[in-house]
């Protein structure tokens, strides 16, 4: 009978994968989270099977925060220091075994060390990673697409409608009007044309006109910096001042006869002297006529008895003169 369940074990785990001839070492890992992992679970390494779950425990008893799990693998595997032991999946079916993922280093852990333990993600988790955004934007999608329901329904009631209708017949107003005014533009532009061609060519000429020109001008232009060279080099403080002198003494003299100085001043204010040189003046004048009139009362002519025949021209004169009419 001992024997019988003897062969039993040995054989069930034979199968499992465990040779009860080789010679097997003990890891240790702690988990957070074992789900999947059992007693037998396989130990992989690049798809090959080196061992198996020997016992799953908690860390401190009573406090299954902390999960041990103690595996074994053939003792002729040696894992480097810094290897990985993480629980993945091996199917789509969900079933999972401890795959190790070895690092670099060229020494090695002993036995019945504890290994760094890493749980690789669902297919589940993964999968809800993935459709989690694509939820949260469906349904962002979906709110506003029920508020551009919404928004429709409310254009597209009776007085929605009507503003529809309105709004196109103010469109198709204005566009008729833009045609008006593109037509008007047209047609001002076709009478206008040949003015605005006339000018242009007006300008060409000008432009033409300034550029078969422009020695002369150049020319016009360095006479005129000459001319204003030669002013300012002009002694024009000179004249000014000899301006001003004259000024100055044409100012004296008007004062002197304003004063009555010099024979000007005198004359200019002495009215006696003005009335006395104006009686002698016309006393002179009458006497000037009387010697024309009355020449033989002045000279005395005898030749060939000339002297008595102008007194008696005088005579008659001064008769004709006094007889009245």
């Amino acid at each position: 009978m001992a024997g019988g369940l003897l062969l039993f074990f040995v054989g069930f785990n034979f199968l499992k994968g465990f040779h009860p001839f080789r010679s097997y070492t003990s890891y240790h890992v702690v988990y957070s989270d074992v789900s999947g992992i059992v007693n037998s679970s396989q130990v992989i390494v690049n798809g090959l099977k080196i061992g198996q779950v020997e016992n799953i425990t908690t860390l401190q008893p009573g406090d299954a925060r902390q999960l041990v799990v103690t595996f074994t693998v053939n003792k002729s595997i040696k894992i480097p220091v810094g290897s990985v032991i993480k629980i993945s999946g091996t199917d789509l079916l969900g079933n999972k075994a401890l795959v190790l993922i070895p690092s670099s280093a060229i020494t090695y852990h002993n036995y019945g060390d504890t290994l760094k333990g890493e749980v690789e993600e669902s297919l589940s988790s993964t999968i809800s990673a993935m459709v989690s955004p694509l939820k949260e934007k469906s349904e962002q999608v979906l709110i506003t697409l029920d508020k551009v329901l919404q928004s429709m329904n409310d254009v597209f009631d009776s007085a929605g409608t009507r503003r529809i209708a309105s709004s196109i017949n103010d469109i198709s107003w204005s566009i008729h009007n833009m045609r008006n005014i593109t037509q008007r533009i047209d047609k001002l532009t076709e009478s206008e044309y040949s003015k605005l061609e006339a000018m242009l060519q007006n300008l060409e000429s000008i432009t033409r006109n300034l550029k078969n020109n422009n020695e002369h001008i150049a020319r016009s232009m360095k006479n005129l910096a000459r001319i204003t060279d030669s002013v300012a080099a002009s002694d024009l403080t000179a004249t000014i001042n000899n301006t001003k002198r004259v000024m100055d003494e044409f100012a004296t003299a008007l004062n002197k006869i304003n004063n009555g100085e010099g024979s000007l001043g005198m004359l200019a204010n002495d009215s006696t002297l003005y009335l006395n040189l104006a009686q002698t003046s016309k006393e002179l004048e009458f006497l000037l006529k009387d010697m024309q009139e009355y020449p033989a009362r002045y000279f005395t002519i005898s030749v060939f008895g000339g002297g008595k025949r102008a007194k008696k021209q005088d005579n008659e004169r001064s008769g004709k003169n006094t007889t009245k009419p």
